[in-house]
């Protein structure tokens, strides 16, 4: 090529050369997509960028942008209440090539051969809803229990959709039992045989035993099964508040977001539990009370009150009653609002003849 004002021939530079350009475009852009990604952590969880909108939570969107879930977060599940709001369509689907278990109430699926599994689609309307969305099932399912991977889902309509979905991590380990292709909360044991079994020994309890001094003889053969029985009775609750909000949310933590939750606050109102107040056994000044809106908290007290350093409330008998009367009867309210139950089956499951309340009131007097 010639210079102005030079005249002299001049080879053009191997950076100038067409071929070397559209290289340095493929390069500029990979820099880009690579910087783009660095905004998203080593375990897919979304970091702040300072240098986007001031500050706020920069989101990046990947394909695919539906959700595949098979638990709790399912619509008309406990949890689904969490993601709602963000999801503007449901499409009933299926995952193949993977197996159904459940390992400590906690349901996971993991590959397996020729297994299916049914679970609920979950889209959002706009790539940024589908970017929060995932961000909010990615903080639910938290990557301690569960790995993030893309499948392809297929709904009652024959489509076939990208989405992803979490899979069990470490699904050897514990003692997995392998359930049927779709989960409910509904059949989890402890909220069906468990409430039952405890609301029978309770009833056998009120009705034969009553209260005494702990350096009264025959005190332990009376005070041990209603002690085992309502710290089974808040494995109930640990439970319920587990699939809630969350399988890693400190206990503390998910008590705290009962006190605001309007169901929960219902079904105390509802169950018109017996007064109890109750001391931290480490801090005695610390009274909590039930009913009220800390209700749960109170009940809990209690059970920390039987199992932490050597503390126990076996010296009163009347708040351990009481508190199993309360918790039993509120827990029956709240679920069987919670619950996908049908109606004939939610009558049953919070009926007259299955709250303590009325039994402890011909045994014991008034609440």
């Amino acid at each position: 090529m010639v210079l102005s004002g030079v005249g002299l021939p001049r080879t053009a530079s191997a950076s100038q050369r067409p071929g070397a350009i559209q290289h340095a475009n493929v390069r500029q852009k990979q820099r880009k997509r690579s910087e783009c990604r660095r905004q998203i952590d080593v375990r897919g969880h979304t970091r702040h960028d300072r240098s986007f909108g001031r500050g706020k939570l920069r989101l990046v969107s990947d394909t695919p942008k539906a959700i595949f879930v098979y638990g709790s977060l399912r619509r008309g599940e406990l949890a689904h209440r969490q993601v709602a709001p963000l999801v503007s369509r449901i499409d009933r689907a299926e995952v193949t090539g993977f197996g159904l278990y459940v390992r400590d109430g906690l349901p996971f699926i993991t590959e397996v051969r020729g297994g299916c599994v049914r679970g609920d689609l979950l889209s959002a309307s706009t790539i940024e809803g589908a970017d929060v969305l995932r961000h909010k099932v990615r903080a639910y399912e938290d990557d301690a229990l569960y790995i993030e991977r893309g499948v392809r889902a297929r709904t009652e309509t024959g489509d076939e959709v990208d989405a992803w979905v979490y899979v069990g991590r470490g699904p050897s380990k514990g003692n997995p039992q392998p359930h049927e292709q779709q989960w409910s909360s509904a059949d989890d044991p402890l909220f069906r045989g468990g409430l039952d079994g405890i609301f029978a020994i309770a009833k056998r309890h009120f009705e034969s035993v009553r209260p005494m001094p702990a350096d009264m003889e025959g005190f332990w053969d009376a005070f041990l099964p209603i002690q085992g029985t309502y710290l089974t009775l808040c494995t109930v609750l640990e439970r319920y508040t587990t699939l809630v909000f969350g399988p890693t949310i400190d206990p503390g933590e998910r008590l705290r977001g009962l006190r605001g939750d309007r169901a929960a606050v219902e079904a105390v109102e509802t169950a018109k539990p017996p007064s109890i107040e109750v001391s931290d056994s480490r801090d005695p000044g610390r009274r909590q009370r039930a009913p009220g809106r800390r209700s749960f908290d109170a009940w809990y007290r209690v059970r920390s009150n039987l199992s932490h350093r050597g503390k126990a409330a076996y010296t009163d008998f009347r708040i351990v009653e009481r508190s199993i009367v309360g918790l039993h009867d509120t827990l029956r309210r709240l679920l069987s609002s919670q619950l996908a139950l049908t109606d004939e089956a939610r009558q049953r499951f919070a009926g007259g003849d299955r709250m303590l309340g009325p039994i402890y009131a011909q045994f014991r007097g008034p609440k």
